[in-house]
């Protein structure tokens, strides 16, 4: 796991900016702490920092020329089946210098093509340059896990593993404005676009070739669409022991290191299925867990935890969460992340990776298993709309009563009754609009009091990025699959993802997502709805398939999202406090433009004011403007 960052100069003014890249290599010094280098040419410019995983040999280091000193190559990531891939080549006549994965790609490129990609089982992001043929390509993982964003011009294109390692080549930065719109409703940037304009995400499963100026992006994967008409091709009996086996053979090939490896294990059915399987196939298994010392089961999943380390006999670690935690972690954190990002289990993940880290640097992770396997409440909810299989008699008695009832996530009953509230708005929307609404964290109109009027006026591309999202929904389809497929190619990507990814390499930790093995991806994508979620269970395959592995009580489990009590632990932030009552003035507000004045004031916690804006939206303020700060946004 890695950082690069690079340019291509199309002529002599874009030739001016790579004396640049020594200070874009700079940002990216957390994700790569064990070496540092660069390759410089006349147009051409990269650089590299590695966090050594496989063959921790410095002969490893990148960027990495082959041996006719015409490709060069630097590469974030890693590709678990490169032992096969390189006796592959070697029977067809090439030589190795080192035993990494990283000349296996490379060569793989050389005597392949770009078809070499297909064949890849792992993650990555990288870029190739033929200085021959003065011709660029960028590629980036079928489902986006590492990250690579760029940017060009008449003048240059620049590419890099995080924002502000862009940035550091003097972008202009100019926020994005339907960006902005889309960060205050998600909390998080939907993928390929980006909070500065200019910038994008390339995106998962594509690469760009660029040559000449011409920049071309083609696909080299694109996720399976499971045919209605068609139906299932295998029993679900049959699919059961092709999940277990696929599931299997996934850990077992992320288990590959050259340094120490351990599990993320919060107790819950994705992580519990991981660390179980790792269990079996690596001596004296490490597993890591967090808590919260006090909150009770509402957010604290470590008792969970500890039983399934029990049951597994690995070696656990459980780190709990006060308050002080919180207070001396929070801007760490933030200082971390490279544009706008709000999902507050960003902070728990950050000190989960920050413990971890001592002990390890690659741990393995659950991520991807709920968009795979139809695990979140809003499955359960459009599966029931779908179906019309829900107590309508009931929900219309709890309509009298719920102008009374008060939502919170900071309790078991006021979240049930958010979800019946938000239920009650979206079962009578079109799927596609019921999908869009059940993806925000705050609606389109409460955004109107939010955001100063400008900000919507310059967002008419709001409605081609909506349809970017749902361009997947299926009307009559009364299966969930093609929910799935819009939730890798939106939340996945954009949130999940990219906050694992920066969170982890923030503390020099590679983190590896065994349920995203495209193998077993396009297995379940090919499979009936029913066989994931039911009325009764949802990840029913997975359930099933390892039931006889997992403690009982983990295997019946609900879903428990990574939730973080920000009213308890952040609303009495006192860095948060200090922060917005000498930076965000009135002053610094209109200045600003961005935000309605009226709620920019409600926003700042003082004595005697409590803070009654939904936490979420709160926390997304905050974020933004400590962003903003920090980044110099003018």
């Amino acid at each position: 796991m890695c950082g690069i960052s690079g340019i291509l100069a199309f002529n002599q003014v874009g030739a001016f900016y790579m004396i640049n890249l020594a200070k874009s290599l700079d940002c990216l010094a957390q994700r790569g702490p064990d070496a540092r280098g660069t390759y410089i040419e006349d147009r051409y410019a990269v650089g590299h920092r590695r966090l050594s995983i496989i063959d921790t040999d410095s002969r490893s280091n990148q960027p990495m020329k082959d041996e006719s000193q015409r490709y060069v190559i630097s590469f974030n990531g890693e590709i678990f089946n490169y032992k096969i891939l390189r006796e592959n080549l070697l029977q067809e006549g090439v030589s190795f210098h080192t035993n990494s994965d990283t000349e296996v790609l490379l060569q793989s490129y050389i005597h392949h093509g770009v078809k070499a990609f297909e064949e890849l089982v792992g993650f990555f992001a990288f870029a190739i340059y033929d200085i021959e043929e003065q011709e660029l390509i960028l590629c980036r993982d079928r489902y986006g896990i590492k990250p690579l964003l760029y940017y060009t011009d008449e003048d240059k294109i620049l590419f890099a593993s995080e924002m502000k390692s862009i940035v550091a080549y003097n972008v202009p930065k100019t926020i994005d404005k339907t960006s902005l719109q889309q960060y205050f409703q998600f909390n998080y940037i939907p993928p390929q676009h980006a909070i500065f304009e200019g910038v994008q995400k390339l995106t998962p499963g594509t690469y760009l070739k660029i040559k000449n100026k011409e920049v071309i992006q083609r696909s080299f994967y694109q996720l399976p669409v499971y045919d209605q008409k068609k139906g299932a091709s295998i029993s679900y009996e049959n699919a059961v022991v092709e999940f277990k086996k696929l599931m299997e053979q996934s850990v077992i090939d992320r288990l590959v290191a050259d340094v120490p490896l351990g599990s993320f294990l919060s107790g819950g059915l994705d992580s519990s299925i991981i660390s179980g399987i790792a269990a079996q196939h690596y001596d004296n298994m490490h597993t890591f867990s967090i808590g919260y010392e006090g909150l009770g089961p509402v957010f604290d999943e470590s008792p969970y935890a500890l039983e399934a380390a029990k049951h597994f006999n690995t070696k656990h670690h459980v780190f709990q969460l006060t308050e002080l935690d919180f207070e001396n972690n929070v801007f760490k954190a933030l200082d971390y992340i490279d544009e706008p990002f709000a999902d507050s289990a960003m902070l728990p993940l950050f000190i989960l990776s920050q413990n971890a880290s001592k002990y390890l640097k690659v741990a393995l992770s659950g991520d991807g298993a709920d968009e795979l396997l139809g695990g979140y409440n809003k499955h359960d909810a459009e599966l029931k709309v779908r179906t019309g299989d829900y107590p309508k008699k009931m929900l219309a008695l709890f309509n009298l009563f719920s102008p009374f009832l008060t939502e919170s996530r900071n309790s078991q009953w006021g979240n049930l009754v958010r979800r019946v509230k938000k239920f009650n708005a979206m079962k009578d929307k079109s799927s596609i609009d019921r999908y869009y609404s059940m993806c925000l964290v705050t609606q389109p109109n409460q955004l109107l009091s939010v955001l100063d009027q400008s900000v919507y006026e310059e967002t008419e591309g709001w409605k081609a990025r909506k349809q970017e999202i749902v361009k997947d929904i299926q009307a009559n389809d009364k299966g969930l699959n093609d929910v799935f497929r819009s939730d890798f190619n939106t939340v996945l990507v954009g949130d999940m993802l990219y906050k694992t990814d920066m969170m982890s390499m923030a503390n020099g930790l590679e983190v590896r997502v065994p349920f995203l093995d495209h193998r077993l991806v396009d297995f379940v994508m090919s499979l009936p709805s029913a066989y994931k979620i039911d009325a009764l269970k949802r990840k029913k395959i997975a359930r099933d398939a390892f039931g006889d592995m997992l403690p009982a009580s983990i295997v019946s489990r609900k879903k428990k999202g990574f939730d973080v009590p920000v009213q308890d632990y952040l609303y009495k932030n006192e860095g948060i406090k200090s922060f917005m009552s000498t930076t965000l003035t009135p002053d610094f507000i209109r200045e600003q433009g961005l935000f309605h004045s009226e709620f920019a004031k409600t926003m700042i916690p003082t004595k005697g004011r409590i803070i009654k804006a939904d936490p979420h939206l709160w926390w997304a303020y905050v974020v933004f403007q400590y962003w903003y700060k920090k980044n110099r946004v003018k």
